[in-house]
């Protein structure tokens, strides 16, 4: 009976164990919105949504902490609500040329009431800079359409396009502002 009672309590200890190390979350494409901002002619901003995004972090349930931060972006994936803006959005990304806008940030952030701010690495334009990214837990938790952990991310940063060698349209000089501010919507689930 005791060696019941011993196997039985090795066997909960190492499952919550497992169930608190840090884990894997995958982001798979259609729960991944990726989406930049950016001026246009001074009037209004204009949004070009990615129609192709995914993604990987590690999140530890202990320290509310997530590091390695892999996103990979489509950039000819941009669309937009009219044709001529999507046009310009995607000559502007120089997406024949730079298909892919990566983030990565390596080091662990936790999160504190729901907030971390995450150090890392946008690679946009064929540039790589540093780049800090502000990052909300939504929540975390099962979702209706799965039996698995899921955790939810909204993430802001805005950087200067200048900063990443992009540059104006000779037939459209200061068509667009300066500052992209890039949004990131995420439901990752537990790998």
């Amino acid at each position: 009976m005791k060696k019941l009672l011993c196997i039985l309590l090795l066997i909960t200890t190492s499952a919550v164990a497992a169930e608190n190390t840090p884990a894997t979350y995958y982001i798979p494409p259609t729960q991944f919105n990726a989406a930049i901002q950016i001026m246009n002619l001074g009037f209004a901003n204009i949004f070009g949504l990615f129609r192709s995004a995914t993604g990987s972090f590690v999140f530890d349930e202990n320290s509310k902490s997530i590091s390695r931060l892999r996103l990979a972006i489509d950039a000819a994936s941009v669309m937009s609500n009219n044709p001529e803006s999507q046009n310009d959005l995607a000559m502007l990304l120089g997406v024949t040329q730079f298909p892919e806008i990566s983030i990565t940030a390596p080091e662990s952030a936790a999160f504190a009431e729901g907030k971390a701010s995450l150090k890392g690495t946008l690679t946009l334009h064929g540039t790589s800079k540093p780049l800090t990214l502000e990052a909300t837990l939504n929540r975390q938790g099962k979702t209706p359409q799965s039996t698995g952990e899921a955790i939810g991310l909204s993430i802001r940063a805005s950087f200067k396009r200048a900063d990443f060698g992009i540059g104006d349209d000779p037939n459209m000089p200061s068509r667009f502002g300066d500052t992209i501010t890039l949004m990131l919507e995420m439901q990752a689930m537990r790998q």
